[in-house]
């Protein structure tokens, strides 16, 4: 397979990997317990590896890098905005 440049192939590459690591625990799952298993470790790893790859292409983005406002900004809160009634700590 030919990449177009060095980001899709970190991208194959990582897929692989997962491909692999994901096998592996399929593999050792118990009887009955693989999906389980499998839906377990895409939730703990699975989204480390989309982060990463969401990552990469907002840096490799050129409308990322540009400076300057936003259109249709969300700006960020503090805190919790409910009015409700928090018990106090002893």
């Amino acid at each position: 397979m030919r990449y177009a440049n060095d980001e899709e192939r970190l991208v194959a590459e990582q897929a692989v990997l997962n491909f692999r690591e994901l096998r592996g625990v399929m593999k050792t799952a118990a009887h009955g317990k693989g999906m389980a298993v499998l839906e377990q470790a895409v939730r703990e790893k699975g989204f480390e590896q989309m982060r990463q790859t969401l990552t990469l292409l907002a840096g490799a983005h050129a409308e990322a890098q540009k400076k300057g406002s936003i259109a249709n900004a969300v700006p960020a809160v503090a805190g919790p905005t409910s009015k409700v009634a928090r018990p106090k700590p002893c």
